[in-house]
């Protein structure tokens, strides 16, 4: 998923116009009857004797509302004459309509991580946050292209894995219906579904034009969002951050003091793969590295910048640390990474991540459905734009762990990533050593 940034107001009836047009549409009524005249019903194109067509001046509706906002009385007006005039009146739906206006208005954006969501499918986003929800076991991102969603990563030793899900997949559509098109939201709410049910994803492997079927049975997803692996003969230990979850700041401190306790003179940080999660687990996670200064700022849509600053307290402000990222490490996690690296506190090694930098919100509305929408930028401490461009790590080194036959959750042979992140720590250590 992506960044959620959590507010106390986030499911409170915003988004003025939006929900002041529905509104609208929801609770106008009828004007027309089968006794008005054709001059009282402001009819529309005229046809004349020589086969043209001559368009009326248009009347004022006399009941339009006044709390219509300036440029959308034509939204209005087209409702006005829809149900005076449209020859099938039972296909007029007022919520149908509604609807149909919320989608178009989102659409005109051009924004892929702005979306509408129904009410069938509005309870979703938050129960993979707290590490337990029902689902495949991969999660997913929007595309860089912005042609539907593919998945960032398949969580280990789940259904997905065990399909053939990978990395990279772009989603053409679930259960025979074309995805193309969807938000991140709406992918999440079709693939997700009762334990024991199947779902057929139709999917495009990276480097292949030929799609495939995969079926996959559902299942209760339970996923630590942290990983604690000592690297074999090495003074390191490795930290895995699959994603920010509301527990992902205790599991990061406990796993690191693990690893401490084991003897560990270094951290290897890896995010490759993660697709971010809570802004607010992404600050702990950072303040247990840093001493002071920023995470991030917010720059919303009115100009206004939100500081995000360290948390006092942090327990591991010293230790040597170096972090993994690549293509696939997404917002909280380039929000983490950008953050100790201005800050000089770890070297990056991978490649340039995703590029997901945009501050999210879930509104509700008053149908029960909802708007996921872009209301902000982040930026790194020292003002790097993430959004569209992602993070560079400091050394590039290429890993594809599917070519080289390595699974970067669970082994460090034969990852070049990893083995540079070693060597790193060991020129970190022997600077230290040198230290007067």
């Amino acid at each position: 998923m992506i960044l959620s940034h959590k507010r106390k107001s986030s499911f409170r009836l915003t988004a003025f116009l939006v929900v002041a047009l529905a509104a609208m549409l929801i609770t106008a009524a009828c004007v027309s009857s089968e006794d008005e005249s054709p001059a009282a019903r402001n009819e529309g194109p005229v046809i004349l004797a020589d086969g043209t067509q001559a368009t009326p001046t248009a009347q004022p509706i006399a009941d339009e509302p006044a709390a219509v906002p300036d440029g959308l009385e034509i939204v209005w007006e087209a409702y006005s004459i829809l149900v005076r005039e449209y020859v099938v009146r039972e296909n007029i739906d007022p919520n149908a309509l509604a609807e149909a206006a919320v989608i178009g208005m989102l659409d005109s954006l051009d924004d892929r991580y702005t979306a509408y969501i129904p009410p069938s499918t509005f309870k979703i986003d938050q129960d993979g946050f707290q590490g337990n929800f029902g689902g495949i076991g991969a999660q997913v991102e929007a595309s860089p292209d912005r042609n539907g969603v593919i998945i960032t990563k398949p969580l280990p030793n789940t259904p997905a894995e065990r399909a053939g899900i990978k990395a990279g997949d772009r989603i053409l559509a679930v259960d025979g219906e074309d995805a193309l098109g969807w938000s991140v939201l709406e992918a999440v709410n079709k693939i997700r579904g009762e334990k024991g049910t199947p779902v057929v994803l139709t999917v495009e492997h990276i480097g292949s034009l030929d799609p495939v079927d995969i079926t996959i049975i559902r299942d209760t997803i339970e996923d630590p969002s942290v990983v604690v692996i000592e690297v074999a003969d090495t003074d390191y230990g490795r930290i895995r951050i699959s994603q920010f979850t509301a527990e992902t700041p205790r599991e990061v401190r406990e796993g690191v003091q693990q690893l401490i306790d084991n003897g560990a003179k270094g951290i290897i940080l890896d995010l490759r793969g993660n697709p971010g999660g809570l802004l607010s687990s992404t600050v702990d996670v950072a303040s247990e590295f840093l001493t002071d200064g920023l995470v991030t700022y917010e720059v919303d849509s009115r100009g206004s910048r939100e500081n995000w600053k360290v948390k006092k307290g942090g327990k591991f402000p010293d230790i040597p640390l170096v972090t993994l990222v690549d293509n696939f490490s997404a917002s909280g996690s380039e929000v983490l990474v950008g953050a100790l690296q201005d800050h000089g506190r770890t070297v990056a090694i991978g490649t340039n991540t995703f590029g997901k930098g945009s501050v999210n919100l879930l509104r509700g509305l008053s149908n029960g459905g909802g708007v996921y929408l872009t209301i902000g930028r982040w930026f790194t401490p020292n003002g790097r734009v993430i959004e569209e461009i992602g993070i560079d790590p400091d050394v590039v080194i290429e890993f594809d762990p599917d070519t080289a036959g390595t699974n970067p959750q669970t082994s460090e042979f034969g990852d070049p990533q990893i083995e540079a992140a070693i060597k790193q720590l060991d020129f970190q250590l022997s600077q230290l050593a040198t230290a007067p």
